[in-house]
């Protein structure tokens, strides 16, 4: 679609997509001739810019400008940007075509006389594809699986469909759409932008390749099959030898199928004899074109596009030999579609965006107008339709028109959003919301819409659609469609079969037990697998904005998906996210982010010359992190506190990897990989040979080095005793792989694809050490920046990494260099389990800085260098201080001082803003903006002091509060935790607008009734909207203390606490036990024990970490609850 005046946006570069001279961030250097056709491969690349000029360019041009808002063009181009950095040439340039094609040849080519010795056997390697395909949480979520450029029906059998994707080819269905077929996945990745069949004979197929919308592929110009798509061959219009040419609409003349028409970069082209020769019959950058639907009689022909920089509308009347320009139609359009209807074959749609003028990004791709002639193309009128009817700025991205092919009043017209008219074009009214999953919902983003049989098919960013009844309804049809672009994947440590991943336009993905889920919206990048909690995934929008949760694997959609935390600063396209082998959760910004609560804590103040791409934690030392920005690799040795560079590379840094056994590291550019054995002292570098590497794996364990790469073009192996590089890509579409996952746990190699999703592979099994204990983490009790006291008691998990069960091991507890000296465990951990190990001291840490040394032994084990860890811990003067019950916090003096954690935005002072300006008592009242509206883009909590409810029976919480928050997206968690700040349970969630100052009142529940509990308003506001937040005063809990009989019954004994699931309870004799039922922290019953009057029993379950309440009832029918904690 990319238009040679659209002001903005990567149309103009990408591989077969016009660099537009009009652009104002690249008219300096890109030249105005758009006619110029059959580019010699050294001319294309000296006419070519570099990406990073192209870039810098577009960053100057939007220093100033909101780019925020959905839909205003910001996002396409950096998506693209971040994908086309995987095709340049060494000067920086985007590679032609032909460099990808050869490199296909090549491959086939080395396939064919590949020798098997030393490679995986073929019979291991045998890729199957997970999809995403089909999706079963659409109900709860607003999902799709990828963009769909143009639809055909075939002419001869209605029962056959055909769709052209951006980047995943040509798919074809022969039950109307129930299922897909891949037609060109052993082509080297093209997209399809226009699909012609032969009325004649179905047999014969014509695409034009390309991405006319947003660039995502190659064009090579038009190909041709003559076996309905089973294989494809060029035709004479290739475009093999320039980055900078594409094709989009196809016709085959109806009266003479060997004459073909295509819209392309170069004019308006036609073939006369099957595609074999192509002549230029109308030149410019020709963007859309008709046939007159009777067009055997007449013989016209429309076609828009730009000439010398303007907006043209051409009409033949002789079959294409001549034509006219028709001046009715403005010749100022940024971007112009038309469209014509069999059911007024006269009358000609055009409709029309444009730069109206008011200097922001909307306005420069605005709504112009819909333009409508009744005299086959000689005269039009502008339609009295003149409000917005596109709802973004992305018009240049995506703009669809058509016309009812049984009415000529109803047009419809699709941006963001489909809008409807029934008066020929006069007024629209939006049909559908891409937010709100109605009867004739669809995704967002309409890339085409056209009438076939009486029916309307839409192609979105999400899939295709079509309704029967004028867009009433709306079916979507995309199931086994797997055309998704996806970014990253992540895969679980004990089992490949769930995984999550990250999707272009779709959001997050994720699968489990044979069935994807879509768990969070916008555009899905990176994703990580808890590598210890059971269905629990994380994934992130694009520049790391915000990052969302799933328990459940996904099930439940949206409604299940916990937003976790908005991103400190902006981030890379893909911002990369990694968790330890702790199990803690990182980030690169601008620096290194660990995930603490619901928030990222900054780790490194290193000058990183630009934002983090990559993030890789040593395997075995989770002390020792490396990150890599473009060109450079960093390492820490004080767990990403402090970095230094070992490698400088002049190429971009595609993938780092870390061997678990030894020293071994290995960094891969575009074109290198590179090896160091002592991690990161020294180098020995050597270049792969492979067109644009994408991504790197070890299998971990493998004696031989076991190394599988990602590329452009299909996955390579390699390993100590070979030599070179070998394609395992048999079965596997020749796609560009965007990253690589081992699990050395079930020996499965999984890798994303930019364009036909996830597919994974068994690879030959490795031999794992007998005993391989790994030591985990060290957990404490002062880590929170809650905190109510100072004692460090702790644990320490350790995970069984090997093949045995470990049944015993000794370890030394070292304190600020003081040894505590060695203890011996016994008991089970078999081969994957996770096991708490209980601190055999109690101690009081130092003020300031604190170090705490785990080492392990096993008499058995090879591999120790995971056997060690070091904990520093800085510990403060609590800034919780205890409060005082039955006493209003009226904030009118610094000793009611509340903590204030995150983004510092809670202020304490008289507040002024427009709606929110009462107070309850006093003058002063906490506020998040105490005059203006709250920042986007923002967590922030204001945090209670320490609580002691142990001795109370009954009471309550009371505070007065006004809101004002974006609806549906910022939100004030009202929460309290009994564990100093490490979990938090929901006592009321505020959203929406309620601007008059009101007392809320919340009981104590028996689950608060426990020594330190705090509370706190927390604050979650998204990147976009924003309003005056919330104003809170006099807050105050108050109760009834307990009798002297029950503060009796406190003091029942719960050992160990916290526990692993196996615990005692003992009454110390004081009464009889009849039945104990344990609760979460929902009050979900998840145990009970009948008992027969015991004063002491053992109680073993198994339950997931986290906070539960034991309720024991009595012989003489008390109710005792304690809270207890899993670990």
């Amino acid at each position: 679609m990319f238009r040679n005046i659209l002001f903005t946006l990567l149309p103009f570069f990408v591989f077969g997509q016009v660099i537009s001279p009009t652009n104002p961030y690249t008219k300096n250097f890109v030249s105005v001739k758009q006619k110029q056709t059959g580019f010699a491969k050294k001319s294309a690349q000296q006419q070519s810019p570099k990406l990073s000029d192209i870039e810098n360019a577009f960053d100057i041009y939007w220093k100033d400008k909101d780019h925020t808002k959905k839909g205003s063009g910001y996002k396409p181009f950096k998506r693209w940007a971040h994908h086309w950095k995987d095709y340049l040439q060494e000067n920086g340039t985007i590679a032609p075509p032909v460099v990808l094609w050869e490199a296909w040849e090549r491959k086939q080519k080395a396939e064919s006389q590949q020798s098997p010795s030393g490679i995986p056997d073929e019979n291991i390697i045998n890729w199957s594809n997970l999809g995403p395909a089909v999706i079963t949480n659409t109900s709860v979520s607003i999902s799709g699986q990828g963009r769909i450029n143009t639809f055909i029906k075939d002419p001869n059998n209605p029962q056959t469909l055909y769709v052209g994707a951006p980047a995943g080819g040509i798919w074809k269905s022969t039950d109307d759409g129930e299922n897909w077929t891949p037609l060109s996945d052993n082509l080297p990745q093209i997209g399809v932008s226009g699909i012609a069949i032969d009325p004649f004979d179905s047999n014969i197929i014509y695409i034009a390749t390309g991405d006319d919308d947003a660039g995502d592929s190659y064009s090579v110009g038009v190909m041709k099959s003559t076996d309905a798509g089973e294989t494809w061959n060029p035709t004479g219009l290739s475009y093999f030898y320039t980055n900078q040419k594409t094709t989009n609409e196809i016709y085959i003349d109806p009266t003479n199928n060997n004459h073909i028409w295509v819209a392309s970069t170069d004019g308006l082209q036609k073939s006369e004899d099957g595609g074999d020769s192509w002549t230029i019959k109308q030149v410019g950058n020709i963007v859309d074109f008709k046939l007159h639907t009777d067009y055997a009689n007449n013989s016209i022909i429309y076609a828009v596009g730009y000439n010398n920089n303007e907006s043209k509308f051409y009409r033949s009347n002789d079959k294409g030999e001549s034509f006219t320009t028709i001046e009715s139609i403005p010749n100022d359009s940024n971007r112009i579609v038309l469209e014509t209807t069999p059911a007024a074959p006269n009358m000609v749609y055009v409709l029309s965006a444009y730069d109206n003028g008011d200097g922001t990004y909307t306005g420069q791709n605005a709504f112009q107008g819909v333009y409508v002639s009744t005299d086959a193309g000689l005269n039009f009128n502008k339609t009295a339709e003149n409000d917005d009817i596109f709802g973004s700025g992305q018009s240049w991205y995506d703009m669809a028109l058509t016309v009812s092919d049984t009415d000529p009043n109803v047009i419809f017209v699709g941006v963001l959003n489909i809008w409807k008219s029934t008066d020929g074009g006069n007024e629209f009214t939006q049909l559908n919301s891409w937010s709100q999953r109605t009867p004739s919902f669809t995704h967002a983003d309409i890339h085409f819409m056209r009438y076939f049989d009486g029916i309307l098919y839409a192609g979105t960013d999400g899939g295709i659609y079509r309704s029967s009844n004028d867009g009433a309804n709306f079916e979507d049809l995309s199931n086994t469609l797997s055309i998704a672009q996806i970014y990253t994947v992540s895969t679980s440590k004990p089992d490949s079969s769930k995984l999550a991943s990250g999707l272009q336009d779709c959001g997050g993905f994720a699968f489990s037990g044979s069935n994807w889920n879509s768990y969070h919206g916008g555009d899905g990048m990176g994703s990580a697998v808890d590598p210890f909690i059971e269905n629990t995934y994380y994934g992130m929008t694009q520049y790391g904005g915000g990052l969302y949760k799933t328990s459940t694997a996904g099930v439940g959609g949206w409604n299940n998906t916990e937003f976790i935390a908005s991103s400190p600063v902006q981030g890379q396209w893909v911002t990369p996210l990694e968790f330890s082998k702790n199990g803690d959760l990182y980030a690169g910004y601008d620096q290194l982010y660990k995930l603490q609560g619901s928030q990222w804590r900054k780790l490194s103040n290193h000058n990183f010359p630009y934002k983090l791409r990559f993030i890789k934690i040593d395997p075995k030392n989770s002390n020792i992190v490396y990150v890599a920005t473009w060109f450079n690799v960093y390492k820490s040795i004080d767990g990403g506190s402090n970095f230094t560079n070992i490698l400088s590379s002049g190429q971009y840094i595609r993938s780092i990897e870390i061997d678990l056994v030894d020293n071994n590291l290995w960094v891969l550019d575009s074109y290198s990989l590179h090896h160091s054995s002592d991690q990161g002292n020294t180098w020995s570098s050597e270049q792969t040979g492979l067109e644009s590497a994408t991504g790197i794996k070890l299998q971990q364990y493998s004696q031989e080095k076991s190394l599988y790469l990602g590329t452009v073009l299909g996955v390579y192996y390699t390993d100590n005793d070979i030599n070179g590089w070998h394609s395992i890509s048999n079965d596997l579409p020749n796609v560009k792989i965007t990253d690589v996952e081992i699990n050395s746990n079930d020996n499965i190699l999984t890798v994303s694809t930019y364009g036909r999703g996830i597919w994974q592979t068994p690879i030959p099994t490795v031999t794992r050490p007998s005993i391989d204990i790994d030591l985990i983490r060290i957990n404490t009790e002062v880590e929170s920046d809650y905190r109510c006291d100072n004692k460090l008691i702790g644990n320490f998990e350790v995970f069984n990494n090997g093949a045995s069960p470990i049944t015993s091991f000794s370890y030394e507890i070292t304190i600020n260099d003081v040894s505590y000296g060695f203890s011996n465990w016994t008991g089970n951990i078999a081969p994957g389990e996770l096991k708490v190990v209980q601190l055999d001291i109690e101690h009081e840490p130092e003020i300031g800085t604190n170090t705490i040394s785990v080492n392990l032994s096993h008499p058995e084990e090879t591999l120790t260098s995971n056997n060690y860890l070091d904990k520093v811990l800085e510990v403060f003067i609590p800034s919780n201080y205890s409060a005082h019950l039955n006493t209003t916090y009226i904030f009118e003096s610094s000793e009611t001082n509340w903590l204030i954690i995150g983004d510092s935005i809670w202020e304490k002072g008289v507040p002024q803003g427009q709606s929110l300006n009462q107070v309850n008592s006093g003058s002063y009242a906490y506020a998040t903006n105490l005059n203006g509206n709250h920042p986007n883009n923002s967590t922030s909590s204001l945090v209670s002091p320490c609580y002691d409810l142990s001795q109370l029976e009954s009471g309550n919480i009371r505070f007065y509060l006004s809101y004002e928050l974006e609806t549906n997206y910022d939100y004030i968690y009202f929460q309290y935790s009994i564990d100093n700040g490490l979990n938090w349970v929901n006592l009321d969630v505020y959203n929406g607008f309620d601007s008059e100052l009101k007392e809320y009142s919340y009981p104590l529940s028996q689950s608060m009734l426990f020594e330190n509990i705090i509370f706190r308003f927390h604050l979650v506001s998204d990147q976009y909207v924003n309003e005056e937040g919330a104003v809170i005063d006099d807050f105050i809990v108050e109760g009834t203390s307990l009798n002297i009989k029950k503060i009796v019954d406190r003091n029942i004994n719960i050992y160990p606490n916290p526990t692993t699931g196996r615990f005692t309870i003992d009454t110390n004799g004081q009464f009889e036990l009849k039945n104990i039922r344990i609760f979460n922290l929902e009050s979900k019953l998840i145990y009970k024990k009948e008992l027969v009057n015991n004063s002491m029993c053992e109680v073993n379950f198994s339950p997931l970490k986290g906070i539960y309440f034991v309720e024991l009832s009595t012989s003489d029918k008390r109710k005792i609850i304690r809270k207890l904690i899993v670990e």
